[in-house]
């Protein structure tokens, strides 16, 4: 039994940010921002609108696609860190709005490794003979993380003017602000006992001690009460960032992980036809084709278009890559992500023939 994709979907806002839009309501520049990230625009949900609703279209694009009816999925894997709410989660959500039926649905929290993530337990519930159709969808609407205060009315169009503070606080965290966009894709997993491809090998990895790279105290239920104006005073609910840091391990992890689940497979890093990398930043995309000795034809990037959509980067490139035609059948599939835990991994793939 070999688990395959059967079908994809993206849903992203219309609503796109350029970097111009963000000099208005902050101290930056198109240059500042391509130079160090590789960001041009994204895109941002508007008030009201959450990581579920994302979910939701591009759950359903991902069912049109593979051609199945809603009833046919038996599990829902939802990744995000960026919830509608604190409790439930967006899973059961989706589930309902899917009209998935009463179906196993639950929400992972591996950041930016979330959809690799997805992908290895849907694969394992599929081997295992758990679950026959699978869904996973990595989603996310960063907006709400964003401190632009009044700087958001500008960019809505609705304002020609943000608050003099409120310019300051956006500003004071354009070092990671303006990587940011909101997005979701989802794929569609079907058993397969006839094909030559499907899921060929995995691994996933966690490190406890790079918890510090990217974390955001609060709310948490450490302190008591677990969200109180003093948290937010503090500006506990915004990241913190070791840049340098988690520039140097994503570099070096994420080609590892490639390499460790080609050679599972009995394959080498030559047959590789695309690898679809997390798209967190430009410049560590460049970091790991030139330890990987490869291109941007191997080692794709749509981030200038839609920012850093944490656990939706890996599956709104592949989408966009199966409509370019990059991932025909035969084609060889490297999924790699690294983020926040630190988690990270890769995933081997043959489009089946």
């Amino acid at each position: 039994m070999r688990s395959v994709i059967i079908g994809s979907g993206i849903s992203v806002p219309p609503h796109v940010v350029s970097n111009n839009d963000l000099a208005k309501v902050m101290d930056t520049n198109d240059d500042w921002i391509v130079k160090r990230t590789g960001v041009r625009e994204r895109r941002f949900v508007v008030p009201g609108q959450g990581s579920s609703d994302l979910a939701i279209e591009a759950g359903r694009a991902a069912l049109t696609d593979a051609g199945i009816d809603a009833g046919q999925v038996d599990l829902l894997v939802t990744a995000t860190m960026t919830p509608d709410e604190f409790v439930p989660g967006i899973a059961p959500t989706v589930q309902r709005e899917l009209g998935l039926g009463m179906v196993g649905a639950f929400d992972i929290r591996q950041q930016c490794s979330g959809f690799l993530y997805g992908l290895d337990m849907a694969d394992a519930a599929i081997v295992s003979g758990r679950a026959q159709t699978v869904l996973v969808i990595g989603a996310e609407a960063h907006a709400g993380y964003l401190p632009l205060g009044s700087g958001w009315d500008v960019l809505r169009g609705t304002s020609e003017r943000v608050d003099e503070a409120d310019y300051a606080t956006a500003t004071a965290s354009r070092a990671w602000s303006v990587l940011f966009g909101d997005g979701a894709g989802a794929v569609v997993l079907q058993g397969d006992t006839s094909s030559s491809g499907g899921v060929l090998s995995s691994q996933l990895n966690t490190d406890g001690t790079l918890g510090d790279l990217i974390r955001v105290t609060a709310a948490g239920f450490k302190q008591q009460p677990w969200l109180d104006t003093s948290q937010i005073a503090a500006e506990m609910h915004l990241p913190t960032f070791n840049g340098l840091e988690l520039f140097r391990q994503a570099a070096r992890r994420m080609p590892q992980a490639v390499r460790a689940v080609v050679a599972d497979a009995g394959l080498e890093v030559e047959d590789l036809d695309v690898v679809v990398a997390h798209q967190a930043n430009e410049r560590i995309l460049d970091a790991v084709r030139k330890k990987m000795m490869a291109d941007d034809v191997l080692i794709p990037s749509n981030i200038a278009r839609y920012g850093n959509t944490t656990s939706a980067t890996l599956p709104i490139l592949f989408h966009e890559l199966r409509l370019a035609g990059r991932v025909n059948p035969g084609a060889l599939v490297c999924f790699t992500a690294f983020g926040a835990g630190a988690h990270w991994g890769a995933l081997l793939y043959r489009v089946p023939s």
